[in-house]
Order: structure tokens, then sequence, then C-alpha cells
């Protein structure tokens, strides 16, 4: 990475009261029902034979990976993490890449049970939705909800604090030479 926010070992994450917290997951799990969506969520070990995009997973970023690659490609809107998710070597590049991004991303205590039990994947941690959810009408809502919250509107201003990181360049090497300067090469001394 070119870029580090704030120093190496500080995190600069939002701070959110707990209520804002578990008003955050009780949207996800009211909006991420499938008694309410009508489609299964879980994952299955079953191969279909028509190979098509899930309706709704096909507008979310699922786990660490996908949440990275989806950060990468700018196609975030939203990216949430588990509290659990705690080594900094793994949370660091998600707080990093939003922030250079403009990318809001929040901590939320106990996500990973919510995840785990919603799409079935052990550990599930974190989630992102894509800018693509606004093509499905309930996950636009889900997210326009969330992202009220979190930003805050006229009638009601947000709790979420969000502590801006500062950019430090990266260590340049002195020894690196630039290939412009040429080295003095030493001349055998004549007899």
């Amino acid at each position: 990475m070119k870029v580090y926010v704030a120093a190496p070992g500080q995190h600069n994450w939002p701070s959110i009261p707990d209520d804002v917290q578990d008003r955050l997951l009780e949207l996800l799990k009211e909006y991420l029902n499938e008694e309410k969506l009508g489609i299964p969520l879980k994952r299955t070990r079953k191969i279909s034979k028509d190979l098509v995009k899930h309706p709704i997973k096909q507008h979310l970023a699922i786990g660490l990976r996908s949440v990275m690659r989806c950060l990468k490609q700018k196609q975030c809107l939203l990216v949430l993490v588990c509290t659990s998710l705690a080594p900094i070597i793994l949370t660091k590049p998600i707080l990093l890449l939003s922030q250079i991004h403009s990318i809001p991303s929040i901590r939320i205590k106990n996500l990973a049970t919510t995840l785990t039990k919603t799409f079935s994947i052990p550990q599930c941690s974190t989630i992102g939705f894509k800018l693509s959810c606004h093509e499905h009408s309930q996950l636009k809502d889900l997210a326009d909800n969330l992202l009220q919250i979190i930003n805050g509107d006229d009638k009601q201003p947000s709790s979420v604090t969000f502590i801006p990181g500062k950019i430090i360049p990266p260590y340049q090497n002195p020894k690196r030479i630039s290939a412009g300067i040429e080295k003095k090469k030493n001349k055998p001394k004549k007899k």
C-alpha cells in the first residue's frame, strides 16, 4: 500500500453508541430475513444445473476476501465489520481503503453471529453493500436506512463520529538511487 492512515498501530474506526449499533443490527435482521424476502439466503451444498446469479447475494460482498475485492474495485457503498475481527492485519486494510475512497465503514458488536445465522457461513464477520444494491428494492431500502442512521439527516443528526485519518507518505529508502543519477566509475590509475 502506498499510504497509511494515521499511525501504524492506531485504529480510526468511527465511534458509535451502543443503541445505534443495536438499531443497525435490528435493521439487518429485519431486512435480511428469508421469510420476508421469500428467497433462501443460506449457503447450500447442492449443485444447481442452472447457474443463475442469486437475486440478493450478487449485490452483497459477504466475507473478508469479497469485501476487500469490492473495496479495491471501488464498488462498495457501505461496509460493516464485526468487532470480533480484531487482528490489525485484517481490519487495517478495510479501514484504509474505505477512508481513501470515502466509503463509510463501521464496526458493530455481535455482527458475526447475525451474518453466520443468516448466510450459514461460519465465522463470517464482514459484509459490504455493492453499488448495484439499488437495483433490488428491499436492499435499496436497507442500505438507505443504514446510511441515514450513520450519516444522519436534517431532522435527526448522526451520533456516529468519524475519526479522520492523517495520511502519512510511504517511507523512502535512502539507499535507493534514482535511475537518472549515474555512479562514478573508478578509473584504474596509470603507472
